[in-house]
C-alpha cells in the first residue's frame, strides 16, 4: 500500500467524481483507486469488526472519506444520478463499494421518502454484515433522521414491532443516532416504543437495549431511571428488566444509581 499523499488522493477522487453520472465508469475508476490503496498486509482481527464476508480492499479511512467529499456536490445537484449510482455501488459485493453506496444514499434529498427507506429496507437483511448495517443506519438514513425525524421514528416503530428479531434489533440500533441529536427532544416517545422490549428483554436484544438506555441516561438520567423503575414494578416472571437495570447502573450519576439499586433490591 503506497503512502497517502493528500494532494494526489484529492486529484484521484476529483477525477472519479467526474464519472458520477456514469455508474459503470465510476465503478471501474473506484476499483482502480481501491486497488491502488489496498492494504495487502491486512490481517483479520486487527480491527474491532470481524473479518469482512465480502471482498474488501481494506483501504485507509481517508481514501473513502476523500471520495465521499468529492461526490457530495454532484449528489446534491443530481438526485436521479445519485440514486442510480447508489444502486450500482450496492450491486457490487465489495465492502467499500457498499459503504460508499450507503454514504451516497444518505446525502440524497429525502423526498420522495420511499426512494431512501425502500433501499434501506431492501439492503438491510439478516445476511448483511454488521458494519454495513451500521453504515446504512448511520450514513444511509442521516438525511431522513435530520430532515424528517417523525418519519424516521415511524420506520423505527415498524422495525421494533416486527416478528423477526433482526428487525427489532435494527430498530434499536437506529435509536442512538437519533438520540444523539441535540435537537431531538421526544424522549417519552422513544420510551414508549421500547417499553415492550424492555419488559421482555430478549437475550439477543439486550446489548442493543443497553446501548439505547446508555444514551438516554446520558441525556436525562432521572427520567430514564424513573422509566426503568416503572418497568421493574411490572410483576411477571421475566427477569429481563432487572437484568437491564443492573447492567445499566454505571450509566447514571451516584444519587440516581443509588435509587435505582434500591428499587432493584426491593423489587419495585
Amino acid at each position: 500500500m503506497p503512502a497517502i499523499q493528500p494532494a494526489r488522493l484529492k486529484i484521484q477522487a476529483a477525477q472519479l467524481a467526474e464519472r458520477f453520472t456514469d455508474p459503470d465508469r465510476f465503478k471501474s475508476g473506484l476499483r482502480e483507486i481501491l486497488y491502488f490503496y489496498a492494504d495487502r498486509a491486512y490481517r483479520p482481527g486487527k480491527a474491532g469488526d470481524p473479518p469482512p464476508l465480502l471482498e474488501a480492499f481494506n483501504v485507509p479511512t481517508p481514501v473513502l472519506r476523500q471520495i465521499s467529499k468529492e461526490i457530495a456536490g454532484p449528489i446534491s445537484t443530481n438526485r436521479a444520478a445519485a440514486l442510480a449510482l447508489s444502486d450500482a455501488l450496492w450491486s457490487e459485493s465489495v465492502l467499500e463499494f457498499r459503504l460508499l453506496a450507503a454514504f451516497t444514499l444518505g446525502q440524497i434529498s429525502v423526498q420522495p421518502l420511499e426512494d431512501i427507506l425502500g433501499r434501506v429496507n431492501a439492503w438491510a437483511k439478516p445476511s448483511t454484515e454488521r458494519r454495513l448495517i451500521r453504515a446504512l443506519i448511520e450514513d444511509g438514513l442521516v438525511s431522513v433522521r435530520t430532515a424528517l425525524p417523525e418519519e424516521y421514528l415511524n420506520q423505527v416503530e415498524l422495525w421494533l414491532a416486527a416478528d423477526q428479531s433482526f428487525y427489532r434489533q435494527l430498530g434499536l440500533q437506529a435509536l442512538p443516532p437519533l438520540l444523539s441529536m441535540a435537537e431531538f427532544e421526544n424522549l417519552p416517545l422513544v420510551m414508549r416504543l421500547i417499553t415492550p422490549l424492555v419488559r421482555a428483554a430478549p437475550p439477543g436484544l439486550r446489548p442493543d437495549l443497553l446501548a439505547v438506555i446508555e444514551i438516554m441516561a446520558a441525556r436525562s438520567p432521572k427520567e430514564t431511571a424513573f422509566f426503568l423503575r416503572k418497568n421493574l414494578a411490572i410483576k411477571d416472571e421475566n427477569p429481563g428488566t432487572a437484568w437491564l437495570a443492573r447492567h445499566s447502573l454505571n450509566y447514571f450519576p451516584a444519587d440516581t444509581r443509588t435509587a435505582l439499586r434500591t428499587a432493584l433490591r426491593e423489587g419495585v
